[in-house]
């Protein structure tokens, strides 16, 4: 019988970043979330969801929809909402049954995780680290007959940069000219400031948001998916339980669809990533550390140096990216935070480089 103290699980398996249960973190720049101060009145929100726990939450989100639907400029009618980003990977995965799916590489984990766990057959295009690891036009070459499924994200993960928006058209054309179901996972895209206007789409293109980068509350679960196809959200509905967003989530998500509307905090926080990130940037530079093209709150660092178990060393947890298909220990990736505490990091780094 496991012992009291046993997870149930390889815990050096764990392929995200944020585990500051198994460590001793002062500082975490393993999880990528807004640097700016939350405003006080999604905290409030929550509060107030807190405090309305003896009641089952909205089934239908009618509320949070609405006011998430104000935000992006669509209709309710064309949104669904999940307790998280993965749950909804997860539900369109089982809604859809791909037989055949193309992913990138590197790329987030939960792709491949959902489809797997679907006995879909996955293919990896590997993205060229000599080119930034940026997608180029020759991904087109792979959307055929034989791909049920696409998984881009925008920005992608683990290098921050963004997909280009001629390119990013065609790949939507060619997916609804072959008949697959194109997800697009831009969960950080309102923190890079290039929020695109919003289109009508033919075919099968389901994007995916979350609240949870852009005002840092991953422990709040709260996503979306919006599509010009309601069939498909109908379809993806049936594969999610019922309640699946709790009060405290409905709540915090209405108000921070509100302040998305009609404050600058969305624009003030992209600012201030822009500033840190570029000083962060010339800093790493100056060190030594080889820094990839990104255009969000985190940066993809390679270095001969076994930098993770030295910044952990001194209380620093860094995301280790060996678990990225097509990465290496070489590689880390670091969040985008206050520039106090990327002051402090950086002085940190000098000393482990030493």
């Amino acid at each position: 019988m496991p012992g009291c103290n046993d997870p149930g699980f390889d815990i050096n398996k764990i392929v995200h970043g944020g585990d500051v249960y198994r460590n001793r973190v002062l500082l975490d720049y393993s999880v990528n979330l807004n640097p700016l101060a939350m405003p006080g009145s999604v905290t409030e929100a929550s509060l107030s969801g807190l405090g309305e726990m003896h009641q089952y939450p909205d089934p239908y989100q009618v509320e949070l929809r609405k006011a998430i639907g104000c935000y992006e400029g669509i209709d309710s009618g064309n949104i669904v909402c999940g307790n998280g980003a993965s749950e909804l990977i997860m539900a369109a995965v089982h809604a859809f049954r791909p037989r055949a799916a193309l992913i990138t590489a590197p790329c987030y984990a939960g792709y491949a995780r959902a489809l797997m766990a679907s006995d879909t057959e996955v293919t990896e295009y590997a993205l060229d680290e000599n080119r930034g690891f940026l997608l180029d036009h020759s991904f087109l070459e792979c959307l055929d007959e034989n791909i049920d499924m696409v998984f881009l994200a925008d920005p992608n993960n683990p290098n921050g940069a963004v997909i280009d928006q001629v390119l990013k058209e065609k790949i939507i054309e060619k997916c609804a000219d072959k008949g697959i179901v194109l997800l697009l996972d831009e969960c950080f895209l309102p923190l890079t400031g290039m929020n695109e206007t919003k289109a009508t789409e033919r075919g099968c293109v389901l994007h995916l948001r979350a609240f949870t980068k852009t005002f840092a509350i991953p422990g709040i679960r709260i996503g979306y998916l919006y599509s010009d196809n309601t069939d498909a959200l109908e379809l993806i509905r049936l594969h999610l339980p019922e309640w699946n967003v709790s009060r405290i989530a409905e709540r915090t998500g209405t108000e921070a669809a509100k302040i998305l509307s009609d404050t600058e905090y969305l624009r003030d926080s992209v600012l201030m990533i822009r500033r840190e990130r570029e000083y962060l940037s010339h800093e790493l530079k100056q060190l030594g550390i080889r820094v990839y093209p990104s255009d969000v709150n985190y940066l993809l660092l390679k270095s001969d140096v076994d930098l993770y178990h030295r910044l952990l060393e001194r209380g620093v947890l860094v995301r280790r990216c060996a678990s990225f298909s097509g990465l290496s220990d070489s590689f880390i990736r670091i969040a985008v935070r206050s520039h106090e505490d990327n002051l402090h990091f950086i002085e940190i780094l000098k000393t482990v480089l030493k």
